[in-house]
């Protein structure tokens, strides 16, 4: 099976094809693209450098829990290093670029760098899955008629989500939860390291969340850089005219984010189509308009930032190359 996951983005390959030929009226979304306010998608673009020097910080306070002295430029560079090659490649490069970063610009351990990554990515998805939280409870709630406002499930839902938090943060359960996601996550190089050190990797990721209050910094952090993902996604909503509130942004962008994490597609091509009709399709929005809605915040997000990635992957490589 683990075999076959190399050629899953396929999926979401057909998937978008399919809704390219059969659910999307070409001549509108074109015109539509034609109209987009430059105003407004410079301010798309913008919203990546504080994405940047957030995620860039959360990596450099994780590397001086673990005795790193990294700096934070190198921090920076190592975030952007990982972007092109996770876009380009699907055998899960950027996170050996950022392993190795981490490694060689750190001074860290195999085992150690890869808890470095490991707690990096599961703040990125705490922090996520407790913004989802909020929008499914207020999805929940709204279609059985129980909530006019958002503020009974944003209040249920950081509950939710700081409850599931804490259950996974708890050192007994941690091993448990973790070992069987990053197994499945990590490419073969790194899944080795894990099974070959794994006392002291488990040791060291047990570090960056003991005691609690290290949880504070880098989860402000992570809640930081959602917050201008969710920005962005409503700049590219209004520079196409889209008649979307940033609320409904907010509330329901962090499930379709959840949903474009299945490994199934390419940067989230197919799976991000779907999810954006499943959630958005109402009043004046159509399919066509949610389908260059999708394309113009993966032109603003991913692809910007990986062009932006590329410099410091190829110093990425050749750190590479002298080590081999």
């Amino acid at each position: 099976m683990r075999r076959l996951s190399p050629y899953a983005f396929l999926i979401g390959f057909f998937l978008f094809l399919f809704i390219l030929l059969k659910m999307v009226n070409l001549g509108d979304a074109w015109a539509l693209l034609r109209s987009v306010s430059p105003f407004w998608l410079a301010l798309a673009f913008l919203t990546n450098l504080p994405e940047i020097l957030s995620k860039g910080w959360r990596i450099r306070r994780l590397a001086a829990l673990a005795q790193s002295p990294l700096s934070y430029r190198h921090s920076v560079w190592i975030y952007l290093a990982g972007q092109p090659l996770s876009a380009v490649t699907p055998a899960k490069l950027g996170d050996v670029a950022r392993v190795l970063g981490l490694s060689r610009w750190g001074h860290l351990s195999w085992p150690a760098a890869f808890a470095v990554h490991a707690a990096d990515k599961v703040y990125d998805l705490l922090t996520l899955g407790l913004l989802a939280a909020v929008g499914l409870i207020h999805l929940v709630l709204q279609s059985r008629g129980q909530t006019q406002t958002p503020a009974e499930p944003a209040l249920l839902g950081i509950g939710l989500g700081i409850l599931l938090m804490a259950l996974f943060l708890n050192p007994k359960w941690m091993r448990s939860t973790v070992k069987p996601v990053l197994l499945f996550l990590a490419p073969a190089k790194l899944t080795h390291q894990i099974q070959t050190h794994g006392h002291e990797f488990y040791n060291r990721l047990q570090e960056q969340f003991q005691p609690l209050p290290r949880v504070v910094t880098p989860f402000l952090l992570s809640l930081s850089a959602w917050a201008m993902a969710l920005l962005r996604a409503y700049f590219c909503s209004v520079a196409l005219g889209l008649p979307i509130s940033f609320l409904w942004v907010v509330l329901l962008m962090p499930i379709v984010i959840v949903i474009e994490f299945i490994p199934i597609s390419f940067l989230g091509i197919g799976t991000r189509e779907v999810a954006l009709f499943l959630f958005f399709t109402a009043g004046e929005l159509t399919r066509s308009g949610l389908f260059c809605w999708s394309q113009l915040m993966l032109l603003a997000g991913p692809l910007a930032v990986s062009l932006l990635g590329v410099p410091a992957a190829m110093k990425m490589g050749t750190l590479a190359a002298k080590k081999t």
